[in-house]
């Protein structure tokens, strides 16, 4: 049965506007977080359609917000998840206010626009179409938001997994880090992330060596080890890593695309040197990407020494931002940069014991619903999975698969939105992603109507 052949789209789309437009108007800047305020808001929309809501606060005044549609228990429960803390702003840069939520030339303007308080909104309406039409579903349908994505301290998702996990346990989930759409050899694909990179290979390099007088220069000091780490580290070019999200995403580019396009990938797939990553015709910044996806990376951020200009320094300090591809050991890969710096610098992990970063079942049910629903509703286009170098609250949620999609037709300066000035969302990108969600979510928990 096609239960959503009678709804008013363009009325469900202004919904999901105003809900989001209330919800930057919340201001839940972490640090300090308050983002019980935006589980207040959703409590009362959802109690006043009929549903019960859980807030659950470890600290007061950062909820983590929780409801649920309780379905016929034939499979496991289906997750909608999203966080409801931003990152601080710049106001004076913003072109518009950051929390005002204006809607200009058919944007939404204002702090989590795009990151995530979008996909808040959307979900929340997906909750709200399946309780007023009475759905029934083959397992429990769940809407949770966290705290403290931004900063991870141990409030949010990995406090409500560990300490709450009745509330939120599920088969699979939805999630923020995918569904733009992408054009790769006149095709359009939508990238649904299945994977992400884990951060716990972040380390801090020490260089040390005897201080003095700038005016006396010596042949041994802090700052030539540290260069000489520094140099190596970043031409250093670590080992391809071919996961499973990568395997499928360029066996669907490469059946796609056909031609010349498939015989480059099928030789980056049989050697997959950089060199013949690259040469997968892909703009830049997809190749970028596609390079990161395929090897862990450490790119140095923070460099400090020295506390006068004539004083040469007994100490360098130069932190390195790691990233590990799924299925690699995180202490594992500080230890072989160890080993390739030598006695240059003393090496300090800063994230022993952080999760590895999860990888998704890119064959699963819940991808493959997801692929249909993107091609009856854009029809030629097609879904591909894929492995963000950055990081979501997935990481905390050990053994369910999470996916990343909130479909679009997103304009670069949307892209570039999050953690950014002047971050804003398309109001018919609202629109369709509630589309999409509320086809997938009945789809995948088998929707009837009462």
């Amino acid at each position: 049965m096609q239960v959503a052949s009678d709804i008013d789209w363009a009325t469900v789309q202004a919904e999901t506007a105003k809900h989001l437009r209330a919800l930057i108007r919340l201001e839940t800047v972490n640090p300090p977080g308050n983002e019980s305020l935006v589980a207040d808001y959703l409590k009362d929309a959802v109690e006043n359609e009929g549903l019960k809501a859980t807030i659950v606060e470890k600290v007061p005044g950062r909820g983590n917000f929780v409801t649920r549609i309780a379905g016929q228990g034939h499979e496991r429960p289906l997750l909608l998840m999203a966080h409801s803390d931003v990152v601080p702003v710049q106001a004076e840069k913003w072109t518009h206010p950051p929390f005002a939520a204006d809607v200009v030339d058919g944007m939404i303007w204002g702090r989590g626009a795009i990151d995530t308080k979008d996909l808040v909104a959307c979900e929340l309406v997906v909750i709200l179409l399946a309780q007023r039409l009475g759905l029934k579903l083959n397992r429990d349908l769940i809407m949770c938001t966290f705290a403290d994505e931004e900063m991870g301290t141990g409030i949010g998702a990995r406090f409500m997994w560990t300490e709450h996990r009745d509330l939120i346990d599920a088969g699979a989930a939805i999630n923020e880090g995918g569904g733009h759409s992408v054009t790769i050899g006149g095709n359009r694909f939508y990238l649904c992330q299945t994977g992400e990179k884990g951060s716990g290979g972040r380390f801090r390099m020490k260089a040390r060596a005897r201080s003095g007088h700038a005016s006396l220069p010596r042949r041994d000091t802090a700052m030539l080890r540290m260069g000489r780490a520094l140099t190596t580290l970043c031409e250093h070019e670590f080992p391809t890593v071919m996961t499973a999200t990568v395997k499928r995403m360029l066996v669907t580019l490469r059946d796609s695309l056909g031609g010349e396009a498939a015989r480059l990938i099928d030789v980056a797939m049989a050697d997959p040197t950089p060199e013949n990553l690259s040469r997968i015709p892909l703009d830049e910044m997809q190749r970028l990407s596609l390079l990161a996806s395929t090897r862990n990376t450490a790119v140095p951020t923070l460099l400090h020494g020295g506390h006068h200009i004539n004083t040469i320094p007994a100490e360098v300090i130069c932190d390195v931002d790691g990233r590990v591809v799924p299925g690699q050991d995180s202490h594992a890969f500080v230890e072989s940069v160890r080993t390739l710096l030598g006695n240059d610098v003393e090496i300090e992990e800063l994230r022993p014991g952080w999760p590895p970063g999860p990888e998704a079942d890119p064959d699963s049910e819940l991808f493959q619903t997801i692929r249909r629903v993107i091609q009856d509703l854009d029809p030629g286009a097609d879904v591909v999975p894929f492995l963000v170098a950055g990081g979501t609250d997935a990481k905390w949620l050990d053994g369910l698969n999470v996916y990343g999609f909130m479909p679009g037709h997103y304009s670069q300066v949307e892209l570039d939105g999050p953690h950014n000035h002047d971050e804003r969302v398309a109001v018919e990108n609202l629109g369709f992603a509630t589309r999409a969600l509320f086809q997938i979510v009945t789809k995948y928990c088998r929707a009837e109507v009462n």
